[in-house]
């Protein structure tokens, strides 16, 4: 090999080393924000307040209800039943309320999974092709044993 081409390999290994520590560090800096990210969603609550003001409901990062608080008059100016379904009601706001929080903090990792091998690759296949689906109308393919045999051939 000529000097010439060990200078070209030599050039390209440092581009190419280049380009793999630029990815590295990239990598560091995203597993450091989705960290932050997982933690930020362990720590948040959301709270939702019943439109009558009787119940205040606090929910965590799962939409787990860990807080209840009722007003003072709450059980005098209603029914047991009514209570109930506005504690039922104030907590799916509150959960819903909990997914739109998580949503917003994923957002930027859910934009970047949206890359595609031939943004990375030139040439390479995509993956957002979408493959073909396979679906079974006839159960009884269900009812056979895996191994063939005269019968189930």
């Amino acid at each position: 090999m000529s000097t010439a081409d060990m200078d070209s390999v030599r050039g390209r290994s440092e581009v190419l080393r280049g380009q793999i520590d630029s990815m590295m560090d990239d990598l560091r800096t995203r597993t450091a924000r989705l960290a932050e990210a997982q933690e930020a969603i362990a720590l948040s609550t959301a709270h939702a307040r019943s439109a009558d003001g009787s119940v205040e409901i606090v929910v965590n990062a799962s939409g787990a209800v860990v807080g209840v608080k009722f007003s003072p008059d709450a059980f005098s100016r209603t029914t047991p039943r009514k209570l109930a379904a506005a504690v039922l009601a104030t907590a799916g706001l509150a959960a819903a309320d909990m997914r739109r929080q998580n949503a917003e903090i994923l957002r930027p990792f859910i934009a970047a999974a949206q890359v595609d091998l031939p943004d990375l690759i030139p040439g390479a296949p995509s993956l957002r092709d979408e493959a073909p689906a396979v679906t079974v109308d006839d159960r009884s393919i269900w009812n056979r044993t895996v191994l063939r045999s005269a019968g189930n051939a």
